[in-house]
This record gives C-alpha cells, sequence and structure tokens, in this order.
C-alpha cells in the first residue's frame, strides 16, 4: 500500500493543475512532476526567443548603417518581407460613394459618406472640408485619420477634434470606421467589439492566408482610393495620415505600404515588440500584430523605416499603458536612418506628459506637422476651446446606425473569411493531386514551423511508484533547444506480451486530469501508457492572457507566431518528441522482436494536433480522437468565428494547402476513430 504520497516541492503550482489522482483502490498519488512553479516557463522561453530574433535584427541594422547602399538595400528588403508577409490584395471594384448628408462646424463643415470597400461591405465615414471662409478656395492637402479602439469609432470626442482642427487649418480630412467599431460592428452577436471582435475574426483570417492587419490596410488602400478622388484635394501633394493608438498603428502599417502616403503622424503605439509582449498590456490584439514579423527581422520600428525619408513624427505619451521608454530606445532606430540618409529634419519624435490617446497636445501637434510640410509653416498651433463637435446621432452616416441592418445583402469579414476559405478548396485539391505525398507533408511542416528532425530526447526521471501491477514514473523529456515536457509514463505490469499497445494520451488540461479515468481504462489493455504536458498545457500551463481576447493562448500564441513558431506547430513537436522517446528509449529496448505501433490518443482541442502528429510521424502510428471540438477549419473555425479558445488552432496559410479532413483521408484506417459532426 502507497497511502499519501507528499510531494513538497509542488506546492505552489494549483492543485487542480497535477493532483487529480485516486488511482486504483482510493490510493492517492501525487501527480506532480516539476519541483516549482512552472507556469512561466513556456512564456519566458518564447520571450527569450524573441530577444535572440531582436539581437540578429540590431545587427544587421547596425551592419546596414556602414553605408547609405547598404543601407537602401537593407530597407529594400525590410519592404519586401513586409509584402510577402502581408499577402497579396484582390483587384479594386468600384467603391460606389454616397454622400449621405452634410452638417456645420465653426470653421469646416463634415459630409456624411458611404462607400464599398469590397462589393456590399460598406464603410461609413466622415470628409471633413474647411469652410471657404476665410481659408482661400482650395484645393487643399489631403489627410487620411485612422480612428483607435473607440466602440463608437470616426465619432469619438478626440477623433472628431482631431479632424475638426486639421480641417480649420486648412486640410481636407477622412476619417472612417474601423472593422466592428461604430457603425460598423461586424459580430453583433460578440459580447465585445473592437479589440475581441478583430482576435476573433483574425483566427479564421489567418487561416486563409490573410489578417485583420490585411483588412484593415486594404480599408485605408480604398479611403485613400476615395479621398483622391475627390475635387477638393490638391492632386500635387501627397495625403498626410495619422492616428492614434489602434489607429496609429494602422497608420504604421499603411504608411510602409501605400506610397500615396507622404508625411505622416502615428500617436501613442510604438514601441518595441518584445517590450510590449512582456509589459504592463501584453500582445495586443488581432489587429496589430503580423505572423512571423520577429522571425523576418521586422520591428514595429521598422515601418516608420520603410516609410522614411518620409516626413515621420512620432508621437507618445509619458503617461500611457505603452511603456515611454520602449518608444524611446526604439525610436533611436530610425534617428539613425535618417541621419544617414542625411534627412534627420524629416524625423521627428514628440511626447506629451498625457495619458494614452489623441488629446489635445498630440492633435496640436499634429496639426503643426502637417502644416510644416505641406504649408511650409513650423509655427505653433493652438486648438480653440469651442472646437465644434456633433453628437453620434448628427454624425451618424447610416439610417439604422448600423451597415449590417442597413443592407440586407451586407458581407461582413467573417463572411469573406468563410468566402475566402470555400474559393480555396480547389487549390486544396489540386495541392493534393499534384504533388507527391512527401512534398505534401514537407508543406505542412513549413506551415506549421515544424523543424524536419526532432533532436535527441534526453529523458530524466524523478520518481517511480509501485503498486499490485501497476507502475508509475515521472519524467521529463527534452529535445535540445526546446523546453521541458512533463510527462508520467504508466506501466501494466501483466502485459508482458510482444503485441501489447503502448499510448500516448494527449489532454487538453494535463497529463494527469483522467488518471484514474481514460488513463486507467487504457491501461487495462495496453503496456504502457505515456501521457504528457505539451507547452502551455498542464504544469506547464501558461498565465494566460486578459479574458477580453476569449482564448487562454492568445499572448503565447501571439509571440509563438512573432517567432515564427506556431502555438500549434509547437505543440505537435512535443508530441513527436514523446513518440521518439517512446519508441527509441521504450520500445526497441524492451520489445526488440516485435516494435509495436503506438497508438496516439487525444481529448477535444488536442485532436488536430494528434492527427498532425500521426501523420508527419514515419512511424505506423495509429490515432484516436475522442470528444473532438473541430474537425475541419473551414467548418468548425472559420464558420463559427465566435467560438472561444481557438487561439491554439491557428496555423497561418493552412487552409492554402489543406483542411483536417485531408489529414483524416492519409491516415484511412489508422484512424479508429470517426470524427463527428461539430455543433
Amino acid at each position: 500500500m502507497i497511502g499519501l504520497l507528499v510531494f513538497l516541492g509542488c506546492m505552489y503550482i494549483p492543485l487542480a493543475q497535477c493532483m487529480d489522482s485516486k488511482m486504483i483502490e482510493n490510493r492517492d498519488i501525487n501527480l506532480c512532476v516539476l519541483k516549482k512553479d512552472h507556469s512561466q516557463t513556456f512564456w519566458n522561453y518564447l520571450i527569450d526567443q524573441s530577444n535572440k530574433l531582436d539581437k540578429k535584427r540590431a545587427q544587421r541594422l547596425a551592419n546596414a548603417l556602414k553605408t547609405q547602399v547598404d543601407l537602401q538595400k537593407y530597407l529594400r528588403s525590410l519592404q519586401d518581407h513586409y509584402l510577402q508577409l502581408l499577402g497579396p490584395f484582390p483587384s479594386k471594384t468600384p467603391l460606389k460613394p454616397q454622400i449621405k448628408g452634410e452638417v456645420i462646424g465653426d470653421g469646416f463643415r463634415v459630409q456624411k459618406v458611404l462607400f464599398e470597400s469590397w462589393p456590399n461591405h460598406h464603410v461609413p465615414a466622415l470628409i471633413y472640408l474647411p469652410d471657404l471662409d476665410p481659408i482661400q478656395h482650395g484645393p487643399w492637402p489631403g489627410i487620411l485619420f485612422a480612428c483607435g479602439h473607440s466602440n463608437n469609432g470616426k465619432a469619438y470626442i478626440s477623433y472628431q477634434k482631431s479632424c475638426a482642427l486639421l480641417a480649420q487649418n486648412g486640410f481636407v480630412v477622412l476619417s472612417y470606421d474601423p472593422i466592428s467599431q461604430g457603425e460598423r460592428i461586424q459580430l453583433l452577436e460578440a459580447s465585445r467589439h473592437g479589440t475581441t471582435t478583430h482576435t476573433l475574426l483574425n483566427i479564421g483570417a489567418r487561416l486563409v492566408g490573410r489578417s485583420i492587419v490585411w483588412y484593415q490596410a486594404w480599408d485605408g488602400i480604398r479611403a485613400l482610393d476615395y479621398l483622391t478622388s475627390r475635387s477638393e484635394i490638391d492632386k500635387n501633394q501627397s495625403i498626410g495620415m495619422t492616428g492614434t493608438s489602434g489607429g496609429g498603428t494602422q497608420t504604421t502599417f499603411l504608411m510602409a505600404l501605400d506610397d500615396r502616403i507622404g508625411p505622416a503622424a502615428p500617436s501613442c503605439y510604438t514601441m518595441q515588440r518584445t517590450s510590449k509582449f512582456r509589459g504592463r498590456s501584453g500582445p495586443a490584439d488581432g489587429c496589430q500584430h503580423l505572423p512571423f514579423e520577429g522571425q523576418y527581422g521586422i520591428d514595429h520600428i521598422d515601418y516608420t523605416l520603410m516609410h522614411g525619408p518620409k516626413p515621420t513624427a512620432t508621437l507618445a505619451a509619458t503617461k500611457d499603458f505603452f511603456e515611454i521608454d520602449s518608444t524611446r530606445e526604439t525610436i533611436q532606430d530610425a534617428v539613425a536612418v535618417y541621419q544617414k540618409l542625411d534627412q534627420k529634419e524629416r524625423f521627428h519624435f514628440f511626447e506629451a506628459n498625457a495619458k494614452h490617446g489623441m488629446g489635445s497636445e498630440h492633435r496640436q501637434e499634429v496639426v503643426r506637422w502637417f502644416r510644416q510640410w505641406f504649408y511650409k509653416d513650423s509655427g505653433q498651433v493652438s486648438e480653440p476651446m469651442n472646437l465644434s463637435t456633433f453628437s453620434e446621432a448628427e454624425i451618424q452616416v447610416t439610417n439604422t446606425g448600423q451597415v449590417s441592418t442597413d443592407f440586407s445583402h451586407q458581407v461582413n469579414i467573417a463572411d469573406l473569411n468563410l468566402e475566402e476559405a470555400k474559393r480555396l478548396a480547389e487549390f486544396r485539391t489540386a495541392f493534393w493531386q499534384n504533388h507527391s505525398l512527401e512534398e505534401c507533408l514537407n508543406k505542412i511542416r513549413n506551415l506549421i514551423g515544424l523543424p524536419f528532425k526532432i533532436g535527441t530526447v534526453e529523458a530524466k526521471s524523478i520518481d517511480v511508484i509501485e503498486w499490485e501491477n501497476r507502475t508509475l514514473e515521472k519524467l521529463v523529456l527534452k529535445s535540445p533547444g526546446n523546453i521541458l515536457i512533463p510527462a508520467l509514463l504508466f506501466r501494466n505490469r501483466t502485459k508482458h506480451d510482444h503485441n501489447g499497445q503502448s499510448i500516448i494520451y494527449i489532454h487538453h488540461q494535463g497529463k494527469h486530469v483522467e488518471a484514474n479515468k481514460e488513463i486507467e481504462e487504457l491501461l487495462e489493455n495496453s503496456r504502457l501508457v505515456l501521457a504528457i504536458d505539451v507547452r502551455g498545457i498542464g504544469e506547464i500551463r501558461d498565465e494566460g492572457s486578459n479574458t477580453k481576447y476569449h482564448s487562454h493562448d492568445h499572448r503565447v500564441n501571439t509571440v509563438s507566431m512573432h517567432i515564427g513558431r506556431s502555438l500549434f506547430g509547437q505543440r505537435v513537436e512535443d508530441i513527436l518528441t514523446a513518440i521518439k522517446y517512446l519508441r527509441l528509449q521504450i520500445i526497441d529496448k524492451e520489445i526488440k522482436s516485435n516494435p509495436s505501433s503506438i497508438h496516439l490518443v487525444g481529448i477535444e482541442t488536442m485532436t488536430p494536433l494528434v492527427l498532425h502528429a500521426a501523420v508527419l510521424d514515419d512511424g505506423p502510428n495509429t490515432v484516436e480522437l475522442r470528444r473532438p471540438v473541430v474537425s475541419s477549419w473551414v467548418n468548425d473555425v472559420v464558420a463559427k468565428p465566435l467560438r472561444k479558445e481557438m487561439a491554439g488552432m491557428v496555423v497561418p496559410g493552412a487552409l492554402t494547402v489543406y483542411d483536417l479532413p485531408d489529414l483524416v483521408n492519409l491516415l484511412g484506417d489508422r484512424l479508429t476513430s470517426t470524427l463527428p459532426h461539430i455543433n
């Protein structure tokens, strides 16, 4: 009899993570493997990887700064990488602009505008026009204003004031509702819009090879198309662009993409990416990060460098939740680049002793900056005390307050994602028909960021517990360059025959959860069961993200994407590591005469992982998928954008090549359970 085993080093780990263990004849067994809290282990590993990429980027930039020729070559390579990560855009379709009304302010007027960035996808906007008196009749320079994360979008008071002040100073300004803000809510049923909806929609977008960054960039391109079509715009000048917070991010992404943008002034976001990850606010939502930026040596300030040497002012706030020290540090790269290009006066850094947002100091500085470059006027700008603003009702563009209820055939971003997923079906079919199996599998490996070879697996035995006909060994597995994998090896000592099955068990809550239920049942008819915690699960479960992102894995997945290794792919690698350990160190050594296959069992969100592992491993593995929550990325993820806890399901661009049923087809009768329809 064993009685109660006390594992003193495990006290800091929540009991729910490693103590579900009333096994066999009511014996209480502590299933913790690790001796201390490891909830930050995976997170620290990712930050370390991101830091290493930052150092490589810094060295490349330092080398490029040696000569102007080297620097120009370096900046072109950044631009090429950015375009590659962003992906191609569709052909432009008619904007079909409509003027829906007008309101009059003090020194300006505002037209309410509606245009289509896609067919049947309407964008509500406001265009601010200077009064004819006292400002000379146009044409005037144009400014594109990108709204940050306000629920009411373009109607947000500080955004209204920014646009009004610009108009009073001789600019035509277009302000438009971003995706899922203002009159452009995409998922009406969502509990929260803005950052939450951006993140949810981004999951489906990434699967089809797009992103919310891509969609917002397209909005910006089409907004520029409309703005430059206006007769009031001075066609001999470029377009200025500004925005704060999420609007500052949109500004940086678009100014590096569209040559029509000249002077720019992003506000309250620019900071070093890794610092942002580990800062107070952590990784941001789906509209603020492109996958693989870090892998390709792109930091956020690099979008400013790509825009250079065009005039760019970076605005920051000392009381922002985006750490000012990080902003001060990262803008030094821009200072160095502009100086090397002999254009140091074209980069400007301004910080206000203010909180996050487009406050009065930022508004005045933005106008001053644009007047400096468009009107050759460097004088200070003072915001009037009585600057006109309007109620949401006064500047409402749509009849009902939402494009989704105004238009019966309105297409939202979720629809566009699903439309693209279905369109790609023929490409997926052609891919499997026109490539060898090896080529197909290699492509999948590349997509999920999986190494072609699993390194030597080290295994450390922590403890061995025996009772009657059972043995439990606590293990830590590790392959070179990776984090540790806590594991429990259950043995059935009555199964001595060479045909006894060897099982790897992956539970979405951790290796310990079903020790006295599913694992015990599997062990009845098997030689052994190896249960592991893939990274971010069980004893190495990350602390998780803000609940507004609707996925515990959001922050680790965001950083994983940044470094070029999806969370999904890393977890598959952990399973393949376990397979290699089991095959080489257990099966081959103990039953040399008959190396049996390995049976993989995946539970709920782990089912797509074990499906991939079985296909990508070269052994004759069999697979059992229990209670799967995703059977098809198209039908169960893209078509259902409101589902929670889907961040770990993302493989960017997967649906350009394959869907999960394609892997099921490869397994054939090696799949011992069917995939039921997911409700």
